[in-house]
């Protein structure tokens, strides 16, 4: 009798042991606790909420007549450090029994701000993402508990493929996520270093182009040249700076040709006899 009951008992045993090994596996292949990922409820989970939001949110309304002032939906501070798995994951059977180890306890603010310091002694976030490979730029950006950092989607992408919660890099399991905003930040750094040095350029080379228009240089052959063209320069203003009428000056120049020739086609037609003094005079008269 004796023997049946021990025998029962351990059949018992095993049984609970195999449910709970069971539960386990089950509850890490539904990814009920990954933390990117939103949890999945069903439709009467649905339902129960919202009547629960409902009530919660019902209560009586007297018109007074007077004007409420509307408030706005609250903006967030968008450089806003949060945790996004404050709450251990509920024990499973298994880890009940002491078959598995229990998940982590949550980690606290100097916790947290030991893992960031290890991250940015690592230069974590200076360089690209190690699931896509590319910058973090202003992209939702995380840092897990084992210092390692990624982007939001990418984690949530390889947990989804992965069908389990562990780090991409050191493969450490059941690890706390946190958002964090140092690639951002050191994004603007970089765009604002980069506008600076353009305008900074664009200004030492504005303000060398007028030091070459105004300082001759040491050079004999830059200074003949720097001169010539300040010679050209001051030429063409003088020449603008007279207003000059063409049509006239041209009027002006075919008269004096004309005058021109009628006095050698009189030299011609009187070569044959010295001019007199006389003569000149009549010439100059026409």
């Amino acid at each position: 009798m004796l023997q049946c009951k021990g025998h029962s008992s351990k059949q018992d045993n095993l049984a609970v042991t195999a449910v709970a090994l069971q539960d386990h596996i089950l509850h890490d292949l539904q990814l009920r606790n990954l933390s990117t990922a939103d949890p999945s409820k069903t439709k009467a989970q649905q339902r129960d909420t919202r009547s629960k939001s409902l009530k919660r949110n019902t209560r009586a309304v007297i018109d007074t007549g007077l004007k409420t002032a509307v408030q706005g939906p609250k903006v967030e501070d968008p450089e806003r450090e949060y945790v996004l798995d404050p709450k251990p994951p509920p024990l499973t059977l298994a880890q009940k029994l002491g078959l598995f180890e229990p998940p982590p306890l949550p980690l606290s603010s100097e916790e947290w701000e030991k893992v960031k310091q290890r991250s940015i002694m690592q230069g974590d976030s200076t360089q690209p993402c190690p699931i896509c490979k590319e910058e973090f730029e202003l992209r939702p950006q995380v840092l897990l508990s084992c210092s390692h950092v990624f982007h939001r989607a990418c984690l949530q992408a390889f947990e989804k493929f992965a069908n389990k919660k562990t780090c991409p890099l050191c493969r450490k399991n059941q690890y706390q996520t946190r958002v964090i905003h140092d690639g951002a930040r050191l994004f603007k750094v970089k765009c604002a270093t980069r506008i600076q040095a353009s305008w900074r350029g664009h200004v030492v080379r504005k303000w060398y182009r007028d030091l070459r228009r105004t300082v001759p240089p040491t050079d004999a052959k830059l200074r003949r040249k720097f001169f010539e063209g300040k010679f050209t320069e001051i030429s063409r203003r003088i020449l603008c700076s007279y207003n000059t009428n063409i049509e006239e000056l041209f009027s002006e120049i075919d008269h004096c040709l004309a005058i021109n020739r009628s006095v050698l086609q009189q030299l011609e037609d009187r070569c044959g006899h010295e001019l007199t003094d006389g003569d000149w005079e009549e010439i100059q008269i026409q």
